[in-house]
């Protein structure tokens, strides 16, 4: 350890003088963080996690963070700040942060302390050996561990970066400080309702980031605060305060409220009505309505405000129904559409004088119509923001692809000879972008904006039109529905994906529990009478479009869908997972090491081999759900068999011994219950089908993954059970996506690597210039395929952007594409 920690410090002393330039300057610094100035202030403020070097003071103006990951054995470098600091009324925090090699990183985490809690978030630097810009909001750190104070207590903040290879590098950090400007909106989460736990705990702050995230795309400035902070200091200068859901508030945020709407602050509300917040609206609460089949979204009255679109889409289950009191103001603006698309006539939105309520939680998303009629809502409560949103618009327009502007982007794609389209397309968003800009300078601001989205994607039409396809290339989407797109059925859906350039489709057509086709093996899906064999008619669109079908199963994982009695029955028969002794079942996964459970899963993969005339089979969850499981007692019985040792403290027991022996026989056998399956489904299948493929969807880390999770999928590859794999990078990062696909590539053996791309976890889950990216990505390295996650609505908006370069045919000449 104390050479390991020697190199490190001698690393970092030369990248002080050598590699690392000074960071950019900024502003707006923490005050710990400019109180920084010498080693004593390092030593002082900074202190390092277990085995992970010291960090250094440069006389430049940052810390320097050395990471050992060549010699030492944990699993991060991790180093905590003391700050004390207040960031209730913060975006969040910003920083510059240098990494003179990213790729011994799977990914870098950050958090802040809370009282006997931690906010927990994540950051990636893009690009290496120069410094960049991180900005964190509190909005994208959901996830809490412990019990958190409060954004007003925070302590210290964490920085941990994971290993992903065995090599040392050097990180830095500068310029810690507030991000964002002022908040003008304030995003109220309910941080009382969820201290009280119960199965909704986690969702209320889930709806005040789909909250955040809205105005974050509208460029609107915006703070999250707890309703345990909300005090009429807090809320001084905010021009509107949202309730994303809220079931109750604390006295002292009620009292607040009630002063800023009496100073003629505007209240938006969703879902919940209690008396508190129906009374500083003026509207009260009047039951509630569920429909069959739900809503579909928000359809416009003749009552509609400014710029508000006819229809937006929003699928919820649910409504709180308003009406507004004697002595307000008010009027529906909008009214709920069912499933079906005919307008049900309940409001879905209600606007007073006092602010605005809507009838169920807002779910955002990337929809357009759905971010206008956000902005709508709120320009009409507050209008300053219609110039504001205006003005953003416009000077957004361009910025795809790294560039800054329409300025920037013409130059950037100069370079590399644009097709004739792309210049056409480039031309006209020229001509739009001189028309919001004069709509912009006389104050047509609802105008200029739509403009100016107008100018937007054309420019975005003219760089996708400059990407390049690749031919003979395995191009594959998975679709966890096992019924398609939704409101399309099976030959819609192929058709469409590919008319788009796609060539391969893994539908989820079967669980541990449930089989959306006939089967003799699963319990089939409830619908099978009336909706029919969804295999049957994938596989009929697939053979008709020339589309292959590698159908995906979720193993151990029963799934929603299966039937009660099923679940019931694996529960009475000590087939289901239980974490310890002292946890009830987990109704959800079978256990893996179960004799039964590993012939369902076989069997049932080799049903669809034997009766369907499928191009593969493709495994999911084919692992653990985590370190904990599986813990039942036909575990505890069927390891002491294998070992021939007792254990009277379980599972205690499996670390108790000093060598760690028996831990190392526990993660084997964990291991060999997996392999099992795997070895026997791909053995068995190419009896029955020689020119059947095997695949599976795996985690990204293999090296951990094979003792957290017991998959151990190099070994999978190496052994030939595996056709192709697909590690599931569902990573916003070109970086590090870029990191885990050359790591990968040294695990896959002679099986094929086509890596899994997130498009629908991504923050933004339509961005195709991403998508794009990443595609490039699995070309640059030489894999001649990829899987993207999910074929669902962010796929149907953003296919057609693939289309015009990425994944359009090669033989194609036309004036969308006329290749030089």
């Amino acid at each position: 350890m104390k050479k390991t920690i020697l190199l490190a410090l001698g690393l970092g002393l030369n990248c002080c003088g050598i590699d690392i330039d000074s960071p950019p300057t900024a502003g707006h610094l923490l005050p710990a963080w400019g109180a920084i100035k010498s080693p004593s202030d390092v030593e002082r403020l900074f202190r390092s996690g277990q085995d992970t070097p010291k960090a250094i003071w440069s006389d430049r103006g940052f810390v320097i963070l050395p990471v050992n990951f060549s010699e030492a054995r944990h699993q991060r470098v991790t180093w905590d700040i003391k700050l004390d600091i207040d960031l209730r009324m913060a975006k969040g925090v910003q920083f510059d942060f240098f990494c003179r090699d990213p790729r011994p990183f799977s990914s870098f985490s950050l958090y802040f302390r809370s009282g006997k809690g931690w906010y927990h978030g994540e950051f990636t630097p893009e690009r290496k050996g120069v410094w960049q810009r991180i900005i964190i909001n509190k909005s994208d750190m959901q996830r809490t561990e412990g019990h958190v104070a409060g954004w007003g207590e925070v302590d210290t903040m964490r920085i941990s970066g994971w290993r992903l290879r065995d090599e040392d590098t050097v990180c830095a950090i500068a310029n810690l400080g507030f991000a964002g400007g002022k908040a003008e909106i304030l995003v109220v989460r309910a941080d009382s309702v969820a201290a009280k736990g119960g199965s909704e705990a986690k969702s209320f702050s889930h709806y005040a980031e789909a909250v955040s995230t809205t105005l974050d795309s509208l460029d609107m400035t915006s703070a999250q605060v707890s309703d345990l902070d909300l005090t009429p200091q807090i809320l001084d200068g905010i021009s509107l305060a949202v309730l994303p859901y809220n079931p109750s508030l604390p006295p002292e945020a009620t009292a607040a409220l009630k002063k800023f709407t009496a100073k003629g602050g505007r209240l938006l509300a969703c879902y919940s009505l209690p008396q508190e917040i129906s009374d500083l609206i003026g509207v009260n609460n009047a039951g509630s309505a569920v429909p069959d089949g739900g809503f579909s979204g928000f359809s416009r009255t003749t009552q509609g405000v400014r710029a508000q679109p006819n229809f937006a889409p929003q699928k919820s289950w649910r409504t709180t129904l308003a009406k507004t009191t004697e002595a307000s103001q008010g009027r529906v603006a909008a009214t709920w559409t069912d499933s079906q698309g005919a307008d049900t006539g309940h409001p879905a939105i209600t606007i007073t004088e006092k602010g605005a309520f809507i009838g169920h939680v807002w779910m955002g998303g990337p929809d357009t119509a759905t971010t206008a009629l956000m902005r709508s809502l709120i320009g009409e409560m507050v209008p300053a923001f219609w110039r504001q949103t205006a003005e953003k618009a416009l000077s957004n327009i361009g910025a795809v692809g790294g560039a800054t502007s329409l300025d920037n982007l013409k130059e950037i794609l100069s370079a590399a000879k644009p097709p004739l389209a792309a210049r056409r397309e480039l031309s006209k968003a020229a001509s739009l972008r001189n028309r919001a800009q004069a709509l912009y300078e006389v104050g047509e601001w609802d105008k200029c904006f739509a403009v100016s989205g107008q100018a937007s994607d054309t420019a975005l039409r003219a760089w996708m039109m400059t990407r390049k396809p690749q031919r003979d290339e395995h191009r594959a989407f998975w679709c966890h529905s096992a019924f398609g797109l939704r409101g399309k059925d099976w030959d819609a859906s192929i058709r469409f994906l590919a008319e788009n350039g796609f060539n391969v489709i893994l539908p989820n057509m079967l669980w541990g529990g449930v089989a959306f086709y006939p089967s003799a093996v699963l319990p089939e899906y409830g619908e099978l009478p009336e909706k029919g064999d969804q295999l049957a008619a994938c596989l009929a669109a697939c053979k008709k479009h020339g589309v292959k079908c590698h159908v995906w199963k979720v193993n151990w994982n029963t799934g929603h869908n299966a039937p009660d009695d099923f679940v019931q029955r694996m529960v009475a028969e000590g087939r289901v997972q239980r974490n310890s002794e002292a946890e009830t079942s987990d109704r959800v996964w079978l256990c893996p090491s179960h004799p039964a459970n590993q012939e369902l899963e076989v069997e049932s993969m080799l049903e669809i081999v034997r009766k369907y005339p499928v191009d593969g089979i493709h495994f999911d969850y084919i692992r653990y759900p985590g370190l904990t499981a599986c813990h039942c007692q036909g575990c505890r019985q069927r390891f002491s068999e294998k070992t021939g040792r007792e254990f009277k403290r379980w599972p205690d027991d499996l670390r108790g011994n000093d060598d760690g022996a028996v831990w190392q026989a526990w993660l084997d056998f964990r291991r060999a219950s997996i392999d099992a399956v795997v070895r026997r489904v791909s053995t068995e299948a190419r009896k029955i089908r020689p020119d059947i493929q095997v695949s599976a969807a795996v985690f990204r880390n293999w090296p951990i993954d094979r003792d957290t999770i017991g998959q151990d999928w190099k070994m999978w590859c190496e052994q030939g059970w595996l056709d192709f794999v697909c590690p599931m990078n569902y990573v916003d990062s070109n970086a590090v996506f870029l990191n885990m696909i050359a790591t990968q590539k040294d695990f896959v053996g002679k099986a094929r690597l086509y890596p899994g791309i997130g498009l629908s976890c991504w923050k933004d889950s339509r961005d195709p210039v991403k998508l794009a990216e990443q595609i490039e990505i699995t070309r640059e390295q030489g894999l001649g395929g990829f899987t993207v996650f999910n074929f669902d609505a962010n796929a149907e908006a953003v296919l057609p952007f693939m289309r015009l370069g990425v994944t359009a045919e090669t033989g194609w000449r036309s004036g969308m594409w006329p290749f030089k």
